[in-house]
């Protein structure tokens, strides 16, 4: 066999299975060091996906199982010219006829909100996260760098956007590409194989595109495609401002057959709002999110299924739409249905200056109540939101981080998880400049920090006894060791201190790294 023309790589945070607990991945947004308890954990969590003979990865990111697709059925490649592999097996699978070396990334530099607030300059620990330090290793890697000297390097995917001009010479990049993949990367791949190397590092900006391929090889989590773009619209998130699609029905049996070919028994959906399928940003079509579910359970070898996201508008709206999937899953109480989902802020005001479409049809008024209803319907049903806050908004004022901290505390009943993540500004933002976590906080955000604090530490334990009921015994173990660590040494101490704040008592700068040093 000749040698593979392209090869499909990521770091090793993205090809990483997670004990087959996708959500986990997550944790990859922490910081390299500085935390030990943490550090210790992902030792154990950072597990390199199964491989094959040839040195392929048995289940891949999502995103390069869309592009290895692209481009076989474009015809810029046969089936056995090209290859997704780990890090790991790099040096078995690029030779001297590897012509294109693809790179998928999800934060190179750590610029993503949860590794802006956990991790970097603003965030709880100063300290470079996992996802950018890997991304780094791998682009830095001798494999890499020595194939380099006769193979194009392209970087692309989510966290793309992070790259300057700078850094693409800096690392050794020859091409940039931003944006969604169909139409561009054909035409990119087969003039890098036919022509060689760029001169010098470019740029490629590429639209959306109407049609999502079917994948050739399994994902991580058992991924699946199911919707892109979101369309609702909100300033700060880009997947809203991007049109909606729906892949049609069989394209996603498709997939869902590859995954189970693989061995994978759940499925994991992902779309922006698993409840929007089939349906508009203003328009939903509950008949065929119920074909949806019905259909991906019916493949031969299917155990279960879960959902990336969905929009508590959306569970507010559709009460019955809730209840039903619910019942198709056959879900209980210790057996629920985990989603990320964005409350982001309980101020009407700022969700009707900035995202005043996240409500509907609801108003931005209403988008407390909206949450709350959602939440309790998300309990009555065996659902779990994994939910963030937005702190820093643009514009925002004191009053509106005290409203969402009574909000929080009004969903302490309802079994969930509240991540608050950092809105880090561009240069120029009106009405924003950055803000660290834990230095700039005023008494507003101590109130919010507690409120947060106390509905984790209750839910934590019992989320992470039964979501890791399934888990690979390694990683299952890794996380709840961490945890544990959390709730018996790290808990007591924490609700003491923020006692202390809240109640206005003097405060140094000695307790603040403690805390960042534990």
């Amino acid at each position: 066999m000749s040698g593979f023309k392209v090869v499909l790589t990521a770091d090793e945070t993205l090809m990483c299975d997670y004990g087959n607990a996708i959500f986990l991945g997550f944790m990859t947004t922490g910081p390299i060091s500085g935390f030990r308890p943490f550090n210790m954990a992902m030792k154990l969590l950072l597990r390199p996906v199964p491989t094959g003979p040839r040195g392929e990865a048995v289940v891949a990111p999502l995103a390069l199982r869309v592009v290895e697709s692209i481009l076989v059925e474009s015809g810029v490649v046969e089936p056995d010219e090209i290859i997704v592999a780990p890090p790991k097996t790099l040096s078995r699978v690029v030779s001297e006829e590897t012509r294109v070396i693809g790179v998928s990334t999800m934060d190179p530099k750590g610029l993503g909100p949860a590794s802006s607030t956990f991790s970097g300059p603003y965030g709880l620990i100063h300290s470079e996260p996992y996802s950018a330090h890997l991304f780094k290793k791998l682009i830095r890697s001798e494999v890499i760098q020595r194939a380099r000297r006769w193979a194009s390097l392209v970087v692309g995917g989510p966290g793309a956007w992070q790259l300057t001009m700078e850094d693409l010479e800096k690392l050794g990049i020859d091409v940039l590409f931003m944006g969604e993949g169909e139409d561009e990367l054909p035409r990119l791949f087969k003039q890098l194989i036919d022509e060689g190397k760029p001169e010098r590092p470019m740029v490629v900006r590429a639209g959306p595109s109407r049609r999502i391929p079917r994948i050739r090889g399994a994902t991580i989590g058992g991924l699946v495609e199911v919707s892109r773009g979101c369309g609702r619209g909100c300033r700060f998130c880009t997947p809203t401002m991007r049109i909606l699609r729906h892949r049609p029905i069989e394209d996603i049996l498709h997939d869902v057959e590859v995954n189970v070919k693989a061995g994978q028994k759940t499925i994991c959906l992902q779309a922006e709002d698993i409840l929007q399928y089939g349906g508009t940003p203003v328009r939903k079509n509950p008949e065929a999110v119920i074909k949806l579910f019905r259909s991906v359970l019916s493949v031969r070898g299917v155990k279960g299924a879960s959902v990336s996201h969905a929009a508590l508008s959306s569970i507010a709206e559709n009460p019955k739409l809730v209840c039903e999937i619910s019942e198709i899953l056959g879900l209980t109480r210790t057996r629920w249905l985990g989603y990320q989902t964005g409350i982001e802020t309980a101020s009407p005001r700022l969700i009707g200056s900035l995202m005043h479409m996240k409500p509907y049809p609801f108003k931005p008024a209403d988008w407390p109540t909206v949450v709350e209803e959602a939440f309790k319907i998300s309990s009555d049903y065996n659902w779990v939101p994994a939910a963030t806050l937005i702190l820093n908004l643009p514009g925002e004022k004191p009053e509106d981080v005290l409203t969402t901290a009574d909000l929080v505390d009004d969903l302490n009943p309802y079994k969930s998880l509240i991540v608050p993540l950092l809105y880090v500004p561009m240069e120029g933002t009106p009405g924003c400049k950055p803000r660290r976590l834990l230095e700039d906080a005023d008494d507003a955000y101590w109130q919010l920090y507690r409120a947060v604090w106390r509905h984790d530490m209750r839910w934590l334990p019992v989320l992470t006894r039964e979501y890791l009921a399934e888990t690979h015994p390694g990683a299952a173990l890794a996380v709840r060791l961490f945890v544990l660590v959390i709730k018996n040494f790290i808990d007591p101490w924490v609700e003491h201190k923020l006692a202390q704040v809240v109640a206005g008592k003097p405060r140094s700068g000695g307790w603040l790294w403690r805390l960042k040093r534990l």
